[in-house]
């Protein structure tokens, strides 16, 4: 029979169990929900998109073909086909091969009606498994363990086995272009290294191109690239990202991503499909830097080996996804793989901007995908619209900035604009990618933090003012960015008669935020003015006081006690007398003792004649006030007066023989025999720190003498002083007198000081008989 013409397994991408963030502008780069697929197993995956089927074998233990619609749905199995490994399309994609390594032969199916049209015997114990098409020739690696070749069928059937020169420790595994051509690869792993052969392809002849050992101890996927001059290798343990030439295998440049996941797969426009990991793949440009997608799955599932087929038009990825075991294979598709997402981003200078404040907005971007070699901003058309209150439409900004790339800060270059915070109302941009090449669209509205502020507000007013006289209070507010006039000032008052205050009225306020308010106080005291700024629609409330002192009358006020000095216990009256007033006729009195607190003595309104009277009884020095609060038009004061306590001084003298009086005078007689003449003085009440003084005069030529004194000595703890003095220092038969002093204390004196009265005496000579 005449074979089908094979075209290369070019495999609409698929994405297994996994996530991915899709990022604004990122075109339908979507994997699908994960597909179980009803196999045990999986082998490989070829896409058959004009018929619109996926064909997915499982190996060992399978009955058939697996087969889906390009959406992975309507499963049905084409069976009768046992234990199918590698699969390959007919260059006209008539026919499906399927290798039957447990059969020893190969199936050709029928793409149009998916049942087998033939079967190619490849001789007993070949098990052939990987199938290529090249040269207009299927090719398929056999062998077992320790022995492998590569054979072929040619167009009429023929099966020939050895058409390698060479030979191979193991069966081969197979690789072609995504696109028909006469490039053919082979590999086979041989322990820590994989031994690698190109090929040229012609009819059923292989022409070697060249052979080398690749540091490859895990070989389980290899592709060749679009244009089939390199050959991209997935290991795990030893993952790169060199691309080996297929004239000499050696290592020409480097993919813009390493492979390391199970699978690696190219589209017929070059992308290539893989990973530098193992529980995730993207799919990148064969050269440069970066990556339009990464997909990453849900654990516990990885890439299969073999595990990855694109749509030959590179519109879908397809990718089978097994367990830790090797199960459960699921089914996952990628929409528009080759089409890196966008994200934008935006951001002003300041944030959050003010009303008024000149502002400057950029626009940059971010993708998975570096610009090309000599690219300085990315490609495509931007558009950024300004939308807020006068142009809530929005207005196309016609001429952005452009800034190039600036490494490490800015990849992909940015667009910059300035301007004009509204002075009301939100500030927004809407920024439009249109996409270019594989960048997708993008598109994201940016609502700029607008914040109300409040404006400064200076107030300018007179310290002090009279009563009823006309003055002015005024205002400036001060924006510090172009502003509105909008809003206006109020004002609270608040005075004696208002204590809690009332409104007086609302200033408007001028274009450039002057504003002036007048008024003429009819009470006296702190006048104090709240202005209160309401900020309008657009700022926010401010506000300012000042205060003014308006003039009162000084009023008549006097305070008095009946007395000047009061023994202790006595009863002083006091009296305050109050003049004429506004509309307070209310004294308070006061007492303080000396050396305590002061306390209220009465308060309340004076009588007819403006008097207010109190008692007290006093027991030490005290000051007396009386205190006019104030009214509305006349001034607080306060008067004192001050009563003093005299103390009480008791003498007596010691040892007198009798008395005698001399005139009108009574006079204590002594005698010298009695050695001592002794004078004690008490005082009560007498206070820690006073003391007591003694003085003695002697009567002579016609007047009173000192003759000596004792200066103030302490009294003992009972209040009592003794003075002693020997009779033989007086004259005998002479006059005299004697008298004591106190003296409180210089600091926190609680009485005043006192004069004992005087005590007359004469010293006779000898004994009295």
């Amino acid at each position: 029979m005449k074979l089908a013409r094979f075209s290369p397994p070019t495999a609409a991408a698929l994405l297994l169990g996994l996530t991915t963030v899709i990022g604004p502008g990122a075109v339908d780069s979507y994997a699908a929900s994960d597909i179980p697929l009803p196999i045990a197993h999986f082998a490989h995956m070829v896409v058959d998109a004009p018929h619109g089927h996926l064909f997915i074998s499982g190996g060992d233990g399978t009955d058939g073909v697996l087969v889906t619609d390009l959406d992975g749905g309507n499963p049905t199995t084409i069976s009768g086909e046992p234990g199918v490994t590698g699969l390959a399309l007919s260059d006209d994609g008539s026919a499906l091969y399927a290798a039957l390594p447990g059969q020893d032969a190969i199936a050709a199916i029928s793409t149009e009606n998916l049942t087998e049209s033939a079967r190619y015997g490849t001789g007993a114990g070949t098990h052939p498994d990987s199938l290529a098409v090249a040269g207009g020739t299927l090719w398929f690696g056999y062998g077992t363990a320790g022995a492998g070749g590569i054979g072929s069928v040619d167009g009429a059937g023929t099966v020939t086995l050895r058409q390698d020169s060479g030979s191979w420790s193991a069966p081969p595994m197979l690789a072609t272009t995504p696109t028909p051509s006469d490039v053919l690869a082979a590999a086979a792993q041989t322990g820590d290294t994989s031994a690698f052969v190109t090929y040229q392809a012609e009819g059923d002849a292989l022409t070697r191109q060249a052979a080398k050992a690749l540091p490859v101890p895990d070989l389980s996927d290899f592709a060749v690239t679009a244009d089939g001059l390199h050959l991209a290798v997935s290991s795990w343990v030893r993952p790169s990202d060199d691309r080996y030439r297929t004239s000499d295998l050696a290592v020409e440049g480097r993919f813009a991503y390493s492979v390391a996941s199970k699978a690696v797969a190219v589209a017929p426009d070059g992308t290539v499909a893989g990973c530098g990991c193992n529980y995730a793949f993207e799919a990148f440009p064969e050269t440069g830097e970066g990556y339009y997608n990464r997909y990453e799955y849900r654990y516990p599932l990885r890439l299969a080996a073999h595990g990855l087929a694109w749509a030959p038009d590179g519109s879908r990825l397809y990718a089978v996804g097994v367990d830790t075991s090797g199960g459960t294979p699921t089914l996952q598709i990628a929409r528009n793989p080759e089409t890196a997402w966008v994200r934008l981003s935006g951001r002003s200078t300041t944030t959050p901007l003010a009303p008024g404040e000149a502002y400057s907005f950029r626009a940059s971007f971010d993708s998975p995908l570096s610009l090309s070699a000599g690219e300085s901003m990315i490609p495509g058309t931007v558009r950024i619209t300004r939308y807020d209150d006068a142009d809530p439409n929005g207005v196309l900004i016609s001429d952005p900035t452009t800034t190039p790339t600036r490494v490490p800060v800015d990849f992909f270059g940015s667009y910059y604009v300035a301007g004009t915070v509204p002075l009301s109302g939100p500030l927004r941009f809407r920024v439009d990618y249109s996409g270019s090449g594989h960048y997708g669209p993008a598109d994201q509205t940016f609502d700029i933090p607008v914040a109300k502020y409040a404006p400064t507000l200076a107030l300018t007013a007179p310290s002090a003012g009279d009563r009823a006289a006309p003055m002015t209070v005024t205002g400036q507010l001060t924006w510090p960015h172009a502003h509105v006039t909008t809003g206006a000032v109020h004002v609270v008052k608040t005075d004696l008669a208002h204590p809690s205050g009332y409104s007086v009225g609302i200033v408007p306020v001028a274009a450039d935020g002057s504003f002036a308010f007048h008024d003429t106080p009819q009470v006296g005291g702190a006048n104090a003015y709240a202005f209160s700024y309401d900020g309008g629609t657009s700022y926010l409330p401010v506000t300012a006081s000042a205060k003014v002192q308006v003039s009162r009358a000084t009023p008549s006020l006097s305070v008095a006690t009946d007395a000047k000095s009061y023994r202790s216990g006595a009863t002083v009256k006091v009296t305050a007398h109050l003049g004429t007033t506004y509309n307070s006729r209310s004294v308070t009195l006061y007492d303080q003792p000396a050396g305590k607190p002061r306390t209220q003595l009465k308060s309340g309104k004076v009588d007819a004649q403006g008097n207010l009277v109190a008692y007290y009884k006093v027991t030490r020095n005290t000051v007396f006030s009386a205190a006019f609060a104030g009214d509305y038009r006349y001034a607080p004061r306060t008067v004192t007066t001050s009563a003093t306590l005299t103390p009480t001084v008791r003498t007596e003298t010691q040892w007198p023989v009798s008395t005698t009086r001399i005139g009108s005078t009574t006079y204590q007689v002594f005698y010298k025999s009695e050695l001592t003449m002794g004078f004690n003085v008490q005082v009560t009440p007498r206070q820690s720190g006073g003391c007591t003084s003694v003085y003695l005069e002697h009567y002579y030529s016609r007047a009173w003498h000192q003759v000596t004194s004792q200066s103030c000595v302490p009294l003992y703890s009972d209040g009592w002083y003794g003075y002693g003095r020997a009779l033989k220092l007086f004259a005998s038969n002479d006059h005299y007198r004697i008298r004591g002093h106190y003296t409180p204390p210089a600091k926190g004196a609680q009485t005043g000081s006192v004069w004992s009265q005087w005590t007359y005496l004469t010293v006779r000579p000898g004994s009295p008989s």
